[in-house]
């Protein structure tokens, strides 16, 4: 009796995004009052930039603002410029032309008022170009209490949020291709457990022509369709795709599972030179569900830049 081997196939796409910048800075959580920095230090950006391309990123987590692993705000007040009149404006000017900010509750953006909104992942403030020249300087605010959120919890917490640090604008960004990954056609049968894998395909991401000047430079991974909870490596299905109970998994050379939604430094890259750099990857199925089918598996992945 003859057999048939089941196959299925793949396009994994990798394209392009914005260039933005990412950039953290560890402070002490406190439960009540407390006033904390975001950035602080030096921060090289690109000097030209679309409006409202994201330039950093800061994150405060449920503990640093409320002492507990879950928090509900219940007010914002934004300043800007860090002064003494606060804006219902969810973006709000910072003391350097150029250059805007807003703080972000579960991805949405709010300017000055009451709010009731429960929240377990960290809160975040980002750093816009506005459209205007970067013409670099210090984002101290310009009140004697320079805060540019104050955020307040029912838990009773107050968190007053100043931005430090020096803005450097420099000329010119990395550029990402975009590219396909094609997988190679692999039968059903070689995936034979739940996380089990097969049909791995290697790549590089590259990341061309990088100006001198920033201090670092990294890179995020970030899946279309969004990070799969316990799932290290692991892309939501893309568009056209038939199998059902397979996804792909992005690995780093060495088979292990990519990082993804974390900034990675680009090895390699030097303040005094730039250059173009390769980062060795690697792709392959992974059966994730006891039925499955066979047919084609797609995912897709943007590339994100940043810079300090």
């Amino acid at each position: 009796m003859k057999t048939t081997a089941k196959k299925i196939s793949a396009l994994f796409v990798a394209p392009q995004l914005c260039v933005i910048v990412l950039m953290t800075l560890v402070v002490s959580p406190s439960a009540k009052a407390a006033a904390v920095t975001a950035f602080g230090q030096n921060i090289s950006t690109p000097k030209n930039t679309a409006s409202g391309t994201i330039l950093a990123r800061h994150y405060f987590t449920p503990s640093q603002v409320c002492g507990k692993s879950k928090c509900r705000a219940t007010r914002l007040d934004t300043y800007p410029k860090g002064g003494d009149n606060s804006s219902t404006s969810a973006v709000i000017t910072t003391n350097v032309s150029g250059i805007s900010t807003r703080l972000l509750i579960n991805g949405s953006a709010y300017g000055t008022q009451s709010l009731s909104v429960e929240f377990s992942q960290p809160i975040e403030v980002q750093l816009l170009s506005d459209g205007r020249e970067n013409l670099g300087d210090s984002l101290a605010g310009t009140s004697p209490n320079p805060s540019y959120f104050q955020f307040s919890t029912y838990e009773g917490g107050l968190l007053e949020i100043s931005l430090r640090g020096t803005i450097t604008p420099i000329d010119g960004t990395c550029s990402v291709p975009n590219q396909t990954v094609k997988l190679p056609t692999t039968a059903l049968q070689r995936l034979d457990s739940i996380g089990s894998t097969a049909g791995a395909q290697s790549f590089q991401i590259q990341v061309n022509n990088c100006p001198k000047g920033y201090n670092r430079i990294g890179y995020t991974l970030d899946p279309v369709g969004g990070v799969i909870a316990n799932s290290p490596g692991v892309l939501p299905l893309a568009g056209g795709s038939t199998a059902s109970g397979i996804k792909i998994r992005v690995e780093n050379a060495q088979g292990a599972p990519a990082t993804l939604g974390t900034s990675i430094t680009v090895d390699g890259y030097k303040k005094a030179a730039g250059g173009s750099f390769a980062i060795p990857m690697q792709a392959s199925y992974i059966r994730t569900d006891t039925v499955t089918t066979p047919g084609t598996v797609n995912g897709a992945l943007n590339v994100f830049i940043d810079y300090r």
